[in-house]
């Protein structure tokens, strides 16, 4: 299917060469001037408060809401999925041995099957934009450019909050009133400071600091870690934190008329319902409207605050994020080698940009809504970057509020309110601890390398695949819209699975009060996991976490079918995912889609059958290929493997042949679907 690509935003640049991006962004709005009425305005244009506003419109278009949203940034901050974003599929970790320079201990988890749920990295600048695009396609007016005036901001009860709304480069103000407004500041908590302080918690914190960085030879790194791949999120970890390696696209240097344009034709695609590849690769795409991009390397540090530093580290660099960066390197040797195969990019993102560093990232907003405003997102608290709690948790935030929004704007009194409200508190009341509960029962694994592997990151992702009630595995990513806010605030990664709560705070306790430059003594390694094991057995047997349909042999490295850990028995992983011959650039296996295999998505060059097709080291038994029959959108997803089952099958029942191609698969009876809210 092809559609004409459009001009709009390059002809709107052609025939006003002075129009600013701002205004550029701005003209893409349903008004041409904001409204001075709304039923919600939402303050901040990050992720979170445009996913809000996109859950409010497409999961409740019969409220059809007025929505504004203002942000005080003229543009993203910094500059179908695929074509956008790089592929996310699996975490790698590596465990540093601290008294064995060169060793370390290995845990991976590949990540959901692609016929699945495919994952994508998300870089912050493109993915706000795609969002900013795709919130004003659904009718909400995001305006760039509006910082609101939190001191004279009049937050009322009775259904008519004023916040007070400037252009950045006007001195006039908009007055935008509304029934509600959503923090979506993130840490920076502009409604939600004036309601209360916030929160630190006991024992450590964490403190952040990276940069962005070219590889030199990525096929090196391979040398340097075994197992190492670009597409996964790699996670190399040490006794003070863990360094992350995350592959992205940049779309940096793009024009932003281009991009628009580019992202509108992309859209257009998707509600058309174009076929997956028959859609442009990004290289087609940058070639049809003027785009350019580059594969670039997020790498940073979280560590704790704790950490020992030199009393001078002018040594190490010009500012304190470069200094701790490469005192952090220069400590671990193996992170050293992983180092010199990447290239700084100094000023990536414009002057001032060459390091960040985000200090104390542990808090929690005591109080998260209040008369005439909620706040979502990082508003509500934060853990740590590790396993990315902010956009998990954050997201359930945002369209839990967003599923609320309607029967706010009901009520007519604050009572009335404050009660359709609780629950929302009462979630976010309960979320940050038990994510920083993960995060030190995290971290504190990092203290020994067989504990991460075997205890910590096991049990993490095992219940965090497999929650008891709500796991997305068996339902095959399949949950409804309105649904999704109640599946994932009762995620959570496991943290309040009560095996998963057993096993972290018996952790904590034996590994809290050691010394964290001392390495830990055998025994206690020993009873941790020892007790961890105890819990896994009992929780085995009782037939909880049973993987389905994520095997664990294969699906974890070093783990067998009964989660046994054994490194030479079970060092062998299934392979989601494959690199390009021609671009190098990471792509899921999904099987052919033709008689000669698989288009890349990124350069567009099709692939051979054997690139494509997921590689399973550990064959699927029979009753794994019955369950993938169902839930997969067609056999070859699966692979030869499948088509041959199925074949087999048939002719051992003495069917009447289906062609392969033809078969449709039985739907997954979705177990969320009776779940009321």
């Amino acid at each position: 299917m092809f559609i004409l690509p459009k001009t709009t935003f390059r002809d709107k640049v052609a025939a006003n060469p002075s129009i600013t991006e701002t205004q550029l962004l701005n003209s893409g709005n349903v008004h041409s001037e904001p409204a001075a009425e709304n039923d919600v305005t939402i303050v901040g244009g990050g992720i979170h408060g445009l996913i809000y506003s996109i859950h409010a419109r497409k999961a409740h278009p019969e409220a059809n809401l007025r929505i504004s949203l203002f942000e005080k940034a003229p543009r993203p901050q910094w500059k179908y999925l695929l074509r956008f974003f790089g592929l996310h599929n699996g975490l790698a970790f590596f465990f540093l041995d601290r008294e064995n320079p060169d060793e370390y201990k290995a845990f991976c988890t590949n990540g959901p099957p692609p016929f699945l749920a495919p994952g994508y990295q998300l870089h912050r600048s493109m993915s706000e934009l795609v969002f900013t695009v795709f919130a004003q396609r659904l009718g909400v007016n995001v305006w760039h450019g509006h910082a609101a005036d939190i001191q004279r901001t009049i937050l009322s009860g009775e259904g008519d909050t004023v916040p007070i709304i400037r252009q950045s480069d006007k001195t006039e103000a908009v007055v935008a009133k509304s029934p509600l407004v959503i923090d979506g500041t993130g840490r920076f908590r502009q409604y939600a400071s004036k309601a209360g302080r916030i929160k630190r918690f006991e024992k450590f914190n964490t403190d952040a600091f990276f940069g962005y960085f070219e590889a030199i030879n990525e096929d090196a790194i391979q040398e340097e870690l075994e197992g190492f791949e670009g597409g996964h999120t790699s996670h190399i970890c040490f006794p003070e934190g863990w360094m992350y390696l995350i592959r992205l696209i940049s779309w940096h240097e793009s024009p932003m008329e281009n991009l628009l344009d580019m992202i509108h034709y992309v859209f257009d695609h998707a509600e058309m319902g174009t076929p997956h590849d028959e859609m442009p690769s990004t290289e087609e795409l940058c070639k049809m409207f003027g785009c350019k991009i580059k594969y670039i390397w997020s790498i940073g540090y979280a560590c704790r605050d704790d950490t020992a530093y030199p009393a001078d580290l002018a040594s190490y660099g010009s500012s304190e994020g470069e200094r701790r960066f490469n005192f952090i390197t220069q400590k671990y040797k193996k992170l050293g080698d992983v180092m010199r195969h990447f290239a700084h990019l100094p000023d990536y993102h414009g002057p001032g940009t060459s390091w960040y560093i985000r200090k104390q990232l542990s808090y929690q907003s005591q109080v998260v809504s209040g008369p005439g405003w909620v706040t979502v997102g990082d508003g509500i608290g934060f853990t740590n970057p590790l396993l990315s709690p902010g956009i998990n948790a954050g997201m359930a935030s945002s369209t839990f509020a967003a599923e609320l929004t309607p029967a706010s704007l009901k009520t007519k009194t604050e009572e009335e309110r404050a009660a359709v409200w609780k629950q929302y508190d009462d979630y976010c009341a309960g979320a940050v601890p038990s994510l920083n509960l993960m995060n030190q029962f995290l971290y504190l694994n990092f203290m020994h390398p067989l504990i991460g592997p075997r205890v910590g990151f096991m049990w993490t992702i095992v219940i965090g695949r497999d929650i008891p009630n709500y796991p997305l595995a068996r339902t095959a990513f399949t949950l409804p819209l309105k649904k999704f806010p109640f599946h994932a605030t009762r995620w959570l990664w496991g943290s309040q699975v009560d095996d998963w709560v057993k096993v972290a705070e018996y952790t904590n306790s034996k590994l809290m009060p050691l010394d964290l430059n001392e390495p830990v003594p055998q025994d206690i390694v020993d009873d941790v996991i020892n007790f961890s094991d105890k819990v896994k057995a009992e929780a085995l047997a009782a037939g909880k976490y049973q993987g389905f349909p994520f095997r664990y042999e294969g699906e974890l490295r070093n783990h067998g079918p009964m989660l046994e850990y054994d490194e030479e028995k079970y060092a062998s992983q299934d392979r989601f995912h494959s690199q390009c011959r021609d671009c190098r650039a990471w792509l899921a296996c999904r099987g052919k889609s033709s008689a000669i295999g698989v288009k890349c998505t990124a350069c567009g060059v099709v692939r051979p059958l054997e690139d494509c097709e997921i590689m399973w080291n550990v064959p699927p038994t029979d009753y794994e290929l019955s369950k993938f029959a169902k839930i997969s959108p067609n056999p070859m997803s699966v692979g030869t493997v499948l088509v041959d089952w199925l074949n087999a099958r048939e002719m051992k029942c003495e069917c009447k042949p289906i062609p392969v191609e033809n078969r449709m698969t039985i739907p997954i009876e979705n177990s969320m679907a009776n779940l009321a809210m």
